[in-house]
């Protein structure tokens, strides 16, 4: 997975944006609007024809002919709230429904009022003067049962929208808090590694020469690994032999190394530059101060909570109890960050002092 790190302009699609944005027509919003209104007419015509006595579809046709007019008064409604009021503070959007429920249940009542009168006998039309408080009150139900459902709706869709851009943030920022650690890992490890070599210019040019040829070597490797999250673990190996090589050079026989890696593993994604500054440790802190020197080991093998990477030497043991918090130890430090923000907590560096001499740095990452 090749990427290169770059600033991420992080905008929601049109139909999730957020209060500065008004929602737009849809064609699904339309469908599930209308579909609602069939329904609530279908529901309403049962009551209606068990009441009045009426045969169903009657019942069915007084709805659609009342309801058909209540949903054309509710458009101007929704507009309002909707549209134009979509950014303004939820006080402002329930002062106007304190206004606009009323008035909406009023000309519910009063349509179906002048219809029953223009088209119906006057019984009819006086039966509806006699239930106009039931009228208002189902038409201001209506209102209300309207707008519930939408707010409702849309304080769960802002809700999701933010959790979807702070999780972008949360994913950007680890991003970038990634890349300043590989940027500092590569000073740290070109500096260090001249330092190595330059102790060895008085002593053998010709030497110092073949140590330049393989710095330049693990210098490009380390730049075309720095763009990438991932690489197989046989290249990290690789660098990391190729560096011990290059110590080896300096210190002679002092130093020796072996590597116990499950060949199953060898394509097992790790991210890179994660090994070196480890064996890097153990050779500068543990065995270059022994008198004896010393040897390093690295162990890969599977376990039962996934990939044991251990790194071994027989040097002079930890000067402190806890390295990963003392002054210091750049290298180290970016290790274990950079492991506990790829992979979680749990990934983190464990050190210890061995039985005798010597030190262990291990970690455990997940199979993936």
């Amino acid at each position: 997975m090749n990427r290169t790190v770059s600033p991420v302009e992080i905008s929601p699609p049109p139909d999730t944006r957020g209060d500065s944005y008004p929602p737009g027509v849809t064609q699904r919003g339309v469908v599930i609007v209308l579909a609602a209104w069939c329904v609530y007419t279908l529901i309403a015509a049962f009551p209606l024809a068990a009441t009045n006595r009426v045969p169903f579809f009657t019942a069915l046709g007084w709805q659609i002919y009342q309801n058909t007019a209540m949903f054309g008064f509710s458009i101007p409604a929704w507009f309002i709230v909707i549209r134009r009021m979509n950014a303004t503070r939820w006080y402002w959007k329930g002062l106007v429904h304190l206004l606009l429920g009323p008035t909406y249940a009023a000309a519910g009542y009063l349509y179906l009022y002048l219809s029953v009168r223009w088209f119906a006998p006057p019984a009819d039309a006086t039966s509806i003067q006699g239930a106009a408080t039931w009228v208002l009150y189902s038409n201001l139900i209506l209102y209300i049962l309207q707008f519930t459902l939408y707010h409702s709706y849309d304080i769960l869709r802002r809700l999701r929208l933010k959790e979807k851009l702070t999780l972008e943030l949360l994913a950007l920022k680890k991003e970038q808090e990634l890349a300043t650690l590989r940027a500092q890992m590569n000073p740290h490890f070109f500096f260090n590694t001249l330092n190595g070599i330059s102790a060895m210019t008085a002593i053998d040019a010709e030497e110092t020469r073949t140590m330049i040829a393989q710095l330049a070597d693990l210098l490009r490797y380390a730049t075309d690994s720095a763009k990438k999250d991932f690489v197989p673990l046989k290249d990290e190996l690789k660098f990391v032999q190729d560096y011990i090589a290059l110590e080896t050079r300096r210190m002679g026989d002092r130093l020796s190394s072996r590597f116990q890696v499950d060949t199953s593993l060898v394509s097992y994604p790790v991210p890179p530059m994660i090994l070196q500054p480890l064996v890097e440790n153990a050779i500068r802190h543990g065995i270059a101060p022994a008198e004896d020197g010393g040897s390093i080991c690295v162990k890969i093998q599977k376990d039962s909570s996934g990939i044991a990477f251990h790194i071994t030497d027989t040097g002079v043991g930890l000067s402190c109890d806890d390295p990963l918090t003392a002054a210091g130890g750049v290298g180290l430090k970016n290790t274990d960050a950079r492991l506990r923000k790829v992979y979680g907590d749990s990934a983190g560096l464990r050190m210890r002092s061995l039985s005798g001499t010597g030190c262990e740095v291990a970690f455990t990452l997940p199979i993936r």
